[in-house]
């Protein structure tokens, strides 16, 4: 029986590819239901500036191996994805998840980058993993290494530099947490271009929790690039900074053009355990030198926030209602070479509009028994015309100072709402309905979706 279990373990082992992670992806049930109650302001203690959301860490008094699993398709008006989830924990400490999937059209599903192959006739023609990797976690501590994701700042969805919603990318990660103060450094590689130019991302940061109502954080991010350029030892070094590097020549591409880095601040505060304020701001070029402020040169930043106040807080119903600014200037996120500009895949890594944007909006959001979200929201936008959407890896030309938005600016004003509820545990449909009005094309679009998402789940423990 012992070589038995021994045999199962290293087949399921084999199976999930030695996978190991422990972030939620965003179409599960336990994603919404711990983002829903990040904005609440329950579990304070557990909650973090530094996302993205992951699984809560078991206490196990045995050596038990725990393996849940899931096969699942989705569908909706004009998309279908097959997918699959694999999740194991081993001796409380090792962790592991796959969460590949194969969609039929990729440029319509979230953070997806996979390639199309061959002609679409409908059916599956592009597949990749979104989320895998390796991991060791205890009280204090956690390595990871694997693919996806990392979401920077304070308060749901007004994420700047890094965002959830951002392409996934492979990466290395160390993380202290010593209760009230909590240390994070990842390095990882993004892609490589036609030309071979080799683009990389690495992050460091510092978070203090008072555990009851107050969090502060402190982060460095910094996208670095060169003609086959390999991994930089320098920024290995997880409290060194980009400024200090780069003006001593200590990387392995000389000069002050090779990385692009932004600095940023969050803090989210509760007030009267019903509101919760949120906020970021980032910089990303400071004009200091005199010389350079008399050419006219301009500052590359970037700010958010989020007031959220909770109706109704209960174990069964609970609603809230909220509102956000969102404000990314001319030229932040780019830089002079258009390979450090803070891309992926031909997608932002923050900020999903773009540079040169703001938005504000309200909001009200709902959750009944667990199992249904309803969300409903108005707002308005602007956007310049040297946004970096439809050119991400174009750098910037002058950093001159000037109107904000840029050029003509197009001003949309947008409703949407949602719903997403799962009848059973193994079946969930979800609708969406999204209205927009552009001032430039002077079009009104309506979009109006439904699907449904049915899945099979194992859970076995040996």
């Amino acid at each position: 029986m012992q070589i038995l279990n021994k045999l199962k373990f290293l087949l399921l082992i084999l199976y999930f590819s030695f996978v190991n992670s422990q972030e939620i992806p965003n179409e599960f049930l336990d994603y919404h239901i711990k983002k829903f109650s990040t904005d609440m302001g329950n579990n304070w203690s557990g909650h973090s500036t530094f996302g993205p959301i992951r699984y809560k860490k078991m206490n196990l008094a045995n050596d038990s191996l725990i393996i849940k699993s899931r096969f699942g398709m989705m569908i909706d008006n004009n998309r279908k994805s097959f997918y699959a989830f694999g999740h194991f924990l081993y001796k409380n400490n090792f962790h592991g998840y796959l969460y590949p999937r194969v969609v039929n059209k990729s440029n319509l599903f979230d953070r997806y980058s996979g390639i199309p192959r061959g002609i679409n006739r409908g059916w599956f023609n592009s597949g990749e993993t979104d989320l895998s990797g390796i991991a060791y976690e205890n009280n204090w501590l956690l390595m990871q290494f694997g693919r996806g994701r990392q979401s920077w700042g304070a308060g749901n969805d007004i994420e700047l530099a890094l965002s959830e919603q951002s392409n996934a990318y492979d990466y290395g990660m160390l993380d202290l947490d010593f209760g009230q103060l909590k240390v994070r450094y990842f390095h990882g590689y993004l892609e490589t271009d036609s030309l071979f130019y080799n683009r990389y991302i690495t992050g460091r940061g510092i978070e203090w929790n008072n555990q009851r109502n107050f969090i502060f954080s402190l982060s460095e991010i910094v996208i670095y690039s060169g003609l086959n350029r390999p991994l930089d030892f320098a920024y290995m070094n997880p409290i060194a900074t980009h400024l200090e590097i780069e003006l001593n020549d200590r990387q392995n591409n000389i000069g002050t053009g090779s990385g692009n880095g932004i600095w940023q601040i969050s803090f989210d505060y509760l007030l009267l355990k019903k509101i919760i304020i949120s906020g970021n701001y980032l910089i990303d070029e400071y004009t200091l030198d005199s010389e350079q402020l008399d050419s006219g040169k301009g500052d590359g930043r970037a700010y958010s926030y989020k007031i959220v106040y909770s109706i109704i807080n209960q174990s069964k119903i609970a609603a809230k209602l909220y509102f956000s600014n969102i404000s990314v200037g001319t030229n932040t996120f780019k830089h002079q070479l258009g390979n450090n500009n803070f891309v992926q895949r031909n997608k932002p890594l923050g900020w999903q509009i773009g540079s040169d944007s703001r938005e504000s909006k309200f909001g009200l959001k709902t959750m009944l028994n667990k199992k249904l979200f309803v969300n409903m929201e108005f707002g308005a936008r602007a956007i310049g015309e040297k946004n970096f959407i439809n050119d991400l890896y174009i750098g910037y030309t002058d950093y001159l100072d000037g109107p904000f938005p840029s050029g003509k600016v197009e001003n949309i004003s947008f409703i949407s709402s949602e719903f997403k509820w799962w009848l059973k545990d193994y079946i969930a449909i979800f609708g969406e309905y999204h209205f927009t009005n552009s001032s430039k094309t002077k079009e009104k679009k309506y979009i109006l979706n439904f699907g449904f998402n049915i899945f099979y789940s194992i859970k076995q423990k040996f």
